[in-house]
């Protein structure tokens, strides 16, 4: 699926690749509906209204290949907006077809996705990023200037990682759908050219083939490791088995080695059943994960609010999040989510790590292992050299900015780092 223009729109639109804020469409539902919560449900244009065609509902009770082909059979243009948890997605459509996809996923930004295809350093990201930021300079354009990658791997990642984050989205097994035809702006977008049905056709494959990996390894706390037997020499590995086996090597669990690689749930555990079908590693331990109670059915929509008016983030944060776990559709709860998680953000960085300070070490990095870490937590200590301020590390990481200033937040308070 090659990449190119439409209507005259370059395949590298300015600003695209730094991290978007995204608000969900809902056009088609009440006050009362976007509160509460409706069934799925289209309808079509009333002229006399100007109120849009849409489609919502969750895809427990409509799964995506349906969603797909109602936009194909109706050949319709618009967008398709996707929810779950914290995670957004827009897929846009032309005449059936897909043009273009969107993620506030950070491990789906161009950046995050070369240094996982080995092509791209951490370090080049970041001079690459601070050029962006001085100059205002289009991020993929800087990337091939600058010589770190060729402009012909920045076009294939740009079309890969596009598609990446559709695929993706035949993992969810749950979360809110819903279709706009309303207008988008065609100049902001990263252009491919897609077939719904070689979409269709990929994405259940990975579908089924997701389902016989968690057969194996059923989640991310699995520890993996290299079988005494395995004879490495009679397997041809490529460079990122040869990495993966590297990291095994660790003792790290595959939580953490998807962070480790900037890299997918997917993507990740795909290349480890490889390994682990070739019997060449095998499972070592299970890391258990501790699963928490569920926030009593006090934990509502107004007391959030009132939360986040009274500036106690944290907790209007929880809350929130328990609102949109009961109910996916509730689009309010997300966007006072979203605002709770930018003032927090904003919080963090006026009084305790402000973005030009540099986290340095207090303590030996060897110590590190014996204080209760989570595979986040551990990420950002490994990404703390003493150089890269907190907007570097921010930038650079494949997490959420309000993750990565939590953990930063809470090593500081654990008295394992300084700032200066």
């Amino acid at each position: 699926m090659p990449a190119g223009n439409v209507e005259g729109i370059p395949l590298f639109p300015k600003g695209i690749f730094l991290q978007t804020e995204f608000r969900l469409l809902i056009d088609a539902r009440t006050d009362s509906d976007k509160h509460n919560g409706v069934a799925p449900k289209t309808g079509k244009i009333d002229k006399g209204t100007q109120r849009p065609m849409s489609l919502s509902g969750r895809l427990k009770t409509m799964d995506l290949a349906e969603v797909l082909q109602w936009v194909t059979i109706g050949r319709k243009t618009g967008s398709l907006a996707f929810v779950l948890d914290k995670t957004k997605v827009y897929i846009y459509l032309k005449e059936g077809r897909i043009i273009s996809s969107l993620s506030n996923d950070p491990t789906k930004q161009l950046g995050q996705f070369l240094i996982f295809q080995g092509i791209l350093t951490e370090a080049q990201l970041k001079k690459a990023l601070e050029l962006h930021l001085k100059t205002g300079g289009n991020v993929a354009n800087i990337i091939v200037q600058q010589k770190f990658v060729s402009q012909k791997d920045v076009e294939n990642a740009l079309v890969k990682r596009t598609e990446e984050v559709i695929y993706e989205l035949f993992l969810w097994e749950d979360g809110y759908f819903h279709f706009s035809d309303k207008t988008y702006q065609v100049k902001d977008l990263i252009l491919i050219n897609a077939e719904i049905n070689a979409i269709l056709f990929e994405g259940v494959r990975r579908k089924d083939e997701w389902t016989r990996i968690r057969k194996v390894l059923p989640n991310n706390d699995i520890v993996l490791s290299l079988r005494n037997d395995a004879n490495l020499k009679k397997h041809n590995l490529s460079p990122l088995q040869k990495k993966l086996l590297f990291l095994l090597t660790l003792n790290k669990p595959i939580s953490e080695i998807i962070l480790e690689l900037h890299g997918s749930d997917f993507m990740v555990c795909f290349e480890l059943f490889q390994l682990y079908e070739k019997e060449i590693i095998e499972i070592a331990d299970v890391k258990k994960t501790i699963i928490e109670e569920d926030e009593s059915p006090a934990s509502l929509f107004n007391k959030g609010q009132n939360l986040l008016q009274g500036k106690n983030y944290k907790e209007a944060i929880l809350v929130f999040q328990e609102v949109i776990r009961r109910d996916p559709q509730n689009a309010w709860a997300s966007e006072q989510l979203e605002q709770a998680e930018k003032a927090l953000c904003q919080e963090y960085y006026k009084s305790t790590i402000p973005s030009k300070k540099v986290p340095y070490f207090l303590v030996p990095v060897s110590t590190l292992a014996h204080h209760n870490l989570s595979h986040e937590e551990g990420f950002v200590a490994s990404r703390i050299n003493g150089t890269w301020d907190t907007k570097s590390i921010v930038m650079l990481s494949p997490l959420r900015e309000l993750e990565i200033l939590q953990a930063l937040d809470k090593l500081l308070k654990m008295g394992l780092i300084g700032l200066r």
